[in-house]
């Protein structure tokens, strides 16, 4: 029913550590997003349908304190970030119901889709329908949703020309500036220099004089009317779930994360029955705020920034009759141009696992229709119902109609998204156990070079011992987006390679029409050649060469260091003249000559070949990361310090992330 949690929940010593500027900085940004824009949503309509200051008070303290609480505890339950609040587009429904119902029949029905959620949650409905709506279809959604962020962005040019350039300036330069933006980050500098040209402006204005209070919650009884209920109840379940819920798993997703979608369902729905009593609307697992904590740093601590910000949210909740004055006050252009920066990384999430493999049809249909909303004069709201469910909707009876051997291939694999670090290890038994005991290249009159395209059916990566090779083909199977199940401790791989991935035959073909390849590199141009999107080899012949060079220097270091890690577990002299000694000095040597080899190929470039991200930055973070593993006591980051700032840097790349530090 409910997901397991992690093993290794954190400590509060072990958080502390972990803390770092971006975390702080991802928090903040996140905060004054909820903070700002929505709290002046829940006033506008407020006030407009008649509601006690008492009860906007009370909706406000119980939505940020309570959904502040639920976000530490289930980011310290699961370890990741896993933000709750109140729902932004259950608020806009609410509003419209203050104009024909009661607040009270409108507080009951609040209740009954709460329990709905906890039905769902414990049932698995929920997870069950999202099994079948293909993860690039949602991403697509989600790139309509966020896009009106980086479209409000470039507006705050025109509005304020002054904060947003000196926000846009200090990004940029602090961008660019590796080293010190490990320290200060990009979007912390941009929020402190728009900050001081607010200020300086004079654009930063309270509208009331600060007086200390304290929010006190105002209970309402609640009343269930049917005609409210049948009126009410859809559409706030489809708010929570298809729109808000559903944004925050794929994107955390996307992000090297694995969310529990049982207990996150059914957490909203304990949420709202209990915060309903208090006037809060509908509790939901927020999209842009979960997308900007999970938006830099490394995956392992985004739980930090959920911390931060769940701190900042019940503060603000105790705080509320004090701080939303004061957030009201910030000018919306600095709202803007600062939220724009820290989503343009989760933007370019959405489109490249929207867009860069299969479903295309359908996520081009469900961006269009989600982008509606951001058309002046156009409003797609059926059944009451927003454009963002429509783009789900509608984005996936295209891809069902016209794109149906993907959906057989969405039946075999998953939902057309890399399988999360931690469900590959859940699986590893059950897929040993049901591993073929003999494995054959490809059926007859069926070969890899002639298929012309990735089969249908599902990808098992078979690897007799983890090691850098598996890890490289793990990394670019999960930048292209492929689902895959990790089967370790396998022995009688035929050509005894490291790894071996096995291509299943299509859904109603036969067992001979499977794909088997051997060797990493085969594996890697195999994959190159059916799945070209995104690219990671690239076009021009002499880089091509830099990548090749690149990935034969790592395999010698690799194998120098799968030496010296086998002579050190069997104990043998380091030391001994003339004996083995010699050898595994001569080892070392080879080892830290290629290390030395590496750092003056790489200098200070971000990465190893050309401009973009390549074969080349996948075999040197692997060669390192299992240098680390391997062979602790070689301190190379002493040695050669601009790589080891490199590969702290490039891990945190949500596919490296997933892989490396899993």
């Amino acid at each position: 029913m409910f997901e397991r949690p992690a093993p290794d929940r954190p400590r509060f010593a072990e958080t502390l550590l972990a803390v770092r500027p971006h975390h702080l900085a991802n928090a903040v940004v996140a905060f004054l997003f909820a903070s700002t824009g929505p709290v002046a949503l829940i006033l506008t309509i407020g006030i407009a349908g008649g509601l006690s200051t008492e009860t906007l008070s009370s909706w406000i303290f119980i939505g940020f304190a309570g959904g502040g609480a639920i976000t530490f505890a289930m980011s310290w339950f699961y370890k990741q970030p896993l933000a709750f609040a109140w729902t932004i587009s259950g608020t806009a429904i609410a509003g419209q119901a203050l104009l024909k119902y009661p607040f009270a029949e409108i507080v009951g029905a609040y209740m009954v889709t709460g329990a709905v959620m906890i039905l769902l949650g414990i049932t698995s409905g929920f997870k069950a329908i999202m099994r079948f709506v293909p993860q690039p279809i949602v991403m697509a959604m989600v790139a309509g949703v966020f896009l009106k962020f980086g479209i409000l962005a470039v507006d705050a040019f025109d509005k304020e020309l002054r904060i947003a350039l000196a926000a846009l300036i200090a990004w940029i330069v602090f961008s660019f500036w590796k080293p010190v933006a490990r320290f200060l980050p990009p979007v912390l500098m941009a929020l402190l220099a728009a900050g001081y040209m607010a200020v300086d402006g004079g654009q930063f204005a309270l509208q009331q004089e600060l007086t200390l209070q304290i929010a006190r919650p105002d209970i309402v009884q609640p009343v269930f009317s049917k005609a409210a209920l049948l009126d009410l109840v859809l559409p706030l379940l489809v708010s929570v779930l298809a729109l808000q819920n559903a944004q925050g798993i794929a994107i955390l997703r996307v992000s090297g994360h694995d969310p529990p979608t049982n207990t996150s369902t059914f957490m909203c729905g304990a949420g709202s029955l209990l915060f309903a009593a208090y006037s809060s609307v509908n509790t939901c697992m927020t999209g842009p705020t979960n997308a900007i904590l999970a938006s830099s740093g490394a995956v392992r601590f985004h739980f930090v920034g959920a911390y931060l910000w769940a701190v900042l949210a019940v503060a603000f909740g105790l705080l509320s009759p004090v701080v939303t004055r004061l957030a009201l006050s910030v000018p919306e252009s600095f709202i803007y141009i600062i939220g724009g920066l820290a989503m343009l990384p989760v933007l370019q999430q959405a489109f490249t696992a929207g867009f860069g493999g299969r479903f295309a049809i359908g996520a081009t249909v469900s961006l269009v229709v989600t982008v509606t909303d951001l058309i002046p004069g156009v409003n797609v709201n059926l059944l009451g119902i927003g454009a963002p469910f429509w783009g789900l909707v509608f984005g996936a009876a295209t891809s069902l109609l016209l794109e149906r051997r993907d959906y057989a291939a969405l039946i075999a694999d998953g939902n057309g998204a890399p399988a999360p670090r931690r469900q590959v290890e859940e699986e590893t038994a059950d897929t040993q156990a049901a591993a073929p005991k003999a494995l054959s290249g490809p059926g007859p009159g069926r070969t890899p070079a002639d298929s012309g395209r990735l089969p249908d059916g599902p990808i098992a990566v078979i690897s007799p011992a983890p090691g850098p090779d598996t890890s490289r083909v793990l990394i670019a199977l999960r930048e292209k987006g492929l689902a895959y199940r990790l089967v370790e401790g396998v022995s009688d791989n035929p050509l005894n390679r490291n790894p071996l991935v096995r291509f299943g035959a299509p859904a109603g073909e036969e067992a001979q029409g499977e794909v088997a390849l051997y060797d990493t590199r085969t594996i890697l141009d195999y994959l190159e050649t059916v799945r070209p999107v995104p690219p990671l080899m690239p076009v021009d012949p002499a880089e091509v060469f830099e990548v090749k060079t690149w990935e034969a220097l790592t395999e010698g270091v690799n194998a120098a260091a799968v030496d010296l890690y086998i002579a050190g577990a069997r104990g043998e002299p380091a030391e001994t003249p003339g004996g083995d000694g010699d050898w595994i000095a001569r080892r070392r040597t080879r080892m830290r000559d290629g290390l030395a080899t590496a750092a003056a190929m790489l200098g200070d470039r971000p990465f190893a070949v050309g401009a973009q991200f390549s074969r080349g930055d996948i075999a040197l973070a692997a060669m390192l990361a299992h240098l680390d593993r391997q062979l602790p006591g070689e301190d190379w980051r002493a040695a050669w310090p601009a790589l080891a700032v490199w590969f702290e840097e490039i891990r945190e790349r949500g596919a490296l992330s997933a892989v490396l530090n899993g």
